[in-house]
């Protein structure tokens, strides 16, 4: 230990320089570790959105799946819609379970919000089995059901009136759903016919939920469904999931390139830095040499010294990665067609340890070096040198 406590001391006395080093250091650890925790935490939110659907199959309108998948799952206005009379032929299918036609729209606020609603029936609840309720189902066309978060927003329970904004229609809340921790939460829940009526769209529906009757024949029920009808988008959700994943996985190219070109960046600006402290310190290393210290003490030395450096820069990367963690999400959002809701960067216990580590890795590849030349300094030249 006695090493990196000399090692610690020589680097406080270079203050701005050794502050530098690990800031550079910081940064592509902060890089790696937001991009690494995004990858991972998209896959698993995605994973948990269309599970809680409940369904094998989506049915859209025509349009880009990923803008379609979008709606369903986290809802708002679109501008294509479904005639009603398809969900009859949907349930017509002997592959098909259960059918669920489901109507949004989203009424935007002053503030830059949305209230999203959906227009639902009893099909739709049987694809969620998980809900549970603080109330009745719709007790009638002028009922309504708040997700958990709205209704705290709003300061409403069961039995109390809603006004949809802007809209000057008000509803009885005939229930309030529990909290789900998915995106049902936040929506506004109607009976279908009310919803198209309210919004003029009668007979319109948004989107098709299925569930298989046999799960592992789906790829059949979406080749007959697409064969049936022309004027929708059919695709199982296991295709999205792997669409989505296979868009990601190409990106990891460029996430790769990033995270290398920042480490390389990082490695040789510790290695500049740690030579150039060798070359300044060369009459110092002379007279330890001088003193008693032998090539293996000059070497410890100087790789524990680059050793504390890049693992300074590595705890203080994590630290900054977790702390802009809402902003480097919200900039990778913006890049990509389609991203789950909550939080996608946050704390993890194995990412930390492996940025950590890599950090490590680093001081110990960039250290080498200049430990090795510290170490080769001879003591009577040193302490001639000017």
């Amino acid at each position: 230990m006695k090493w990196f406590y000399l090692a610690f001391k020589n680097l406080v006395r270079r203050r701005v320089r050794t502050t530098l080093t690990v800031l550079g250091v910081a940064i592509a650890i902060a890089v790696l570790y937001s991009l690494f925790q995004f990858q991972r935490g998209y896959q698993s939110r995605l994973k948990d959105e269309l599970g809680a659907l409940g369904a094998h199959v989506l049915v859209v309108p025509k349009g880009c799946p990923y803008e379609a998948a979008t709606i369903a799952l986290h809802g708002g206005k679109w501008p294509r819609y479904m005639d009603e009379g398809l969900l009859d032929k949907v349930q017509q299918n002997p592959g098909v379970a259960q059918a669920a036609g489901v109507i949004m729209d989203a009424v935007f606020l002053p503030d830059g919000r949305n209230v999203i609603l959906l227009g639902i029936d009893e099909e739709y609840a049987r694809l969620r089995p998980a809900w549970k309720l603080t109330g009745q189902w719709f007790e009638s066309d002028s009922s309504v059901i708040l997700g958990s978060s709205m209704a705290g927003e709003a300061g409403v329970g069961p039995g109390d009136e809603w006004t949809i904004p802007g809209r000057d229609v008000t509803l009885k809340v005939s229930a309030v759903l529990e909290r789900t921790k998915t995106q049902d939460d936040g929506f506004v829940f109607l009976p279908r016919r009310t919803l198209q009526k309210i919004f003029g769209l009668e007979g319109k529906l948004v989107t098709i939920l299925i569930k298989a009757r046999n799960v592992d024949r789906t790829d059949e029920l979406v080749a007959s469904l697409r064969a049936d009808e022309v004027d929708m988008n059919v695709f199982p959700l296991t295709e999205l999931l792997n669409t989505i994943g296979d868009l990601m996985a190409s990106t990891r190219v460029f996430v790769s390139a990033v995270i290398v070109i920042a480490l390389i960046i990082g490695t040789v600006g510790v290695l500049n830095t740690v030579l150039m402290a060798v070359f300044e310190r060369t009459r110092e290393i002379g007279m330890m040499k001088a003193m008693g210290g032998s090539r293996s003490d000059i070497f410890r030395l100087v790789w524990a010294e680059t050793m504390l450096t890049t693992l300074a820069g590595g705890l203080v990367g994590v630290a900054v990665a977790i702390a802009s963690s809402r902003l480097v999400e919200a900039f990778i959002r913006g890049m990509i067609p389609f991203a789950p809701e909550g939080s996608l960067i946050g704390f993890s216990l194995p990412t930390l340890a492996a940025c950590v580590g890599l950090s490590l890795a680093l001081g110990l590849f960039a250290g080498f070096y200049p430990a090795w030349r510290a170490s080769g300094v001879r003591p009577v030249e040193a302490i001639k040198a000017d």
